[in-house]
């Protein structure tokens, strides 16, 4: 375009020069331009788009170098073509002094005045651009922290530039995937162990040395098991065990105890631990009685699909327990130890001998403070492996 301005129209090589800087100014600031119009579609494609990158690629760019870029170079152009522009015309005016007249000098502060402001106005265009595109990509980010706030770790960050922003996006993903890894192992964890327990062990609160507490254990097992499982094919005995299972962890939870594993047909559970329980041999007596009518209603259940009725027995006692991981270095599971342990699982084993389904021991008895449960006694007994005598007790 200078070439012909100067070729076609006999002008002077300054103003030549003029054009073609004019020209260079023009087509870097409309390249800059266009440049932050792409990145602003690219935000508002990214915003919406399934899988978005969710690494940096390319070479990494601060944002104060961007910065330091734009401002520079608007800068430069600006001052270079004004600066251009006056020594031009101071030139032309003193080579020309004695053949134009004053309104010369208007028409030359005209022309420096109307380029500044063309430059500034592009410039400003160029800044409010740029801030609108960090705002937009900013919003971003805090969107996706506020879906992380309420649990939801499905979306991303979009990474839309190399720079401190996308580190930040890319960091936030990773930590997107960790909390996501995390939740996965808490779910899977707390369906192979009770969530009370899996939280605390997760949390670094199980000790390995394990912890004495008071506390009531109660042991539940069904009746006729054996010779269920040699008459049935395994599905249709997990499929029982799981239905079985299911009504008798929902009475146990009611009433704030812990499943904490079962071995075979038989259920262990315990009210006092991991967390402080206030009456806890209370509870742990009415979750029995409750065991008591949801095994009932199952039976209703099987009766109607032309099934056999079920019976278990269930064996409560209170007292002290030792609380912690036991196992390998490899592979260690949250248990109770103790004699307290032993004693409910031999009083539960008593059901049998007497023809009962609920017995408590004299410790669990004495912990019950409604006077609407009632005892009947049913004297001193030896228990298997022990050689003290205990009292037991039959809820009414």
């Amino acid at each position: 375009m200078a070439a012909s301005y100067l070729t076609l129209f006999q002008a002077p090589t300054e103003s030549a020069v003029k054009v073609l800087l004019g020209c260079f100014s023009f087509g870097l600031l409309g390249g800059m331009l266009c440049y932050l119009s792409f990145e602003k579609r690219l935000i508002g494609f990214l915003r919406n788009h399934p899988d978005p990158p969710d690494t940096v690629q390319g070479r990494f760019l601060s944002v104060s170098k961007k910065m330091f870029f734009f401002m520079a170079t608007v800068l430069v152009l600006m001052a270079g073509a004004v600066l251009f522009m006056v020594y031009m015309d101071i030139n032309f005016l003193l080579e020309n002094k004695d053949v134009f007249g004053r309104e010369i000098y208007a028409g030359v502060f005209k022309e420096i005045v109307f380029a500044f402001g063309v430059l500034l106005l592009v410039s400003s265009v160029i800044i409010v651009r740029y801030s609108r595109n960090l705002h937009a990509v900013l919003d971003l980010q805090l969107s996706v922290m506020e879906e992380i706030g309420r649990g939801n770790y499905q979306r991303k960050v979009p990474i839309v530039s190399s720079d401190e922003f996308g580190l930040v996006a890319a960091k936030t993903n990773e930590m997107i995937e960790g909390l996501r890894e995390r939740d996965f192992c808490e779910i899977s964890f707390g369906r192979y162990m009770a969530p009370e327990v899996s939280e605390k062990i997760l949390r670094g609160e199980v000790s390995s040395e394990g912890e004495i507490r008071q506390a009531t254990v109660l042991f539940c097992d069904l009746r006729g098991y054996t010779p269920f499982v040699e008459e049935n094919e395994p599905r249709r005995v997990v499929g029982f065990l799981n239905e079985y299972f299911t009504e008798m962890e929902q009475a146990v939870k009611r009433f704030q105890g812990i499943v904490l594993q079962y071995i075979g047909d038989e259920i262990e559970a315990v009210f006092g631990a991991p967390d402080d329980l206030p009456d806890h041999a209370e509870k742990a007596v009415l979750a029995a009685l409750h065991m008591r009518e949801r095994l009932a209603e199952l039976n209703r259940r099987r009766a109607d699909r032309g099934e056999q009725p079920v019976s278990h027995g269930v064996g409560i006692h209170t007292g002290e327990v030792l609380a912690g991981s036991v196992g390998s270095p490899e592979r260690l599971v949250y248990a109770l130890v103790g004699d307290t342990v032993n004693v409910a699982s031999r009083i539960q084993d008593l059901n049998k001998r007497f023809g009962t389904d609920i017995l408590v021991s004299e410790a669990t008895r004495g912990g019950v403070t409604d006077d609407a449960l009632r005892f009947e006694s049913l004297g001193r007994t030896p228990l298997r492996g022990k050689r003290r005598e205990l009292e037991i007790f039959r809820p009414a």
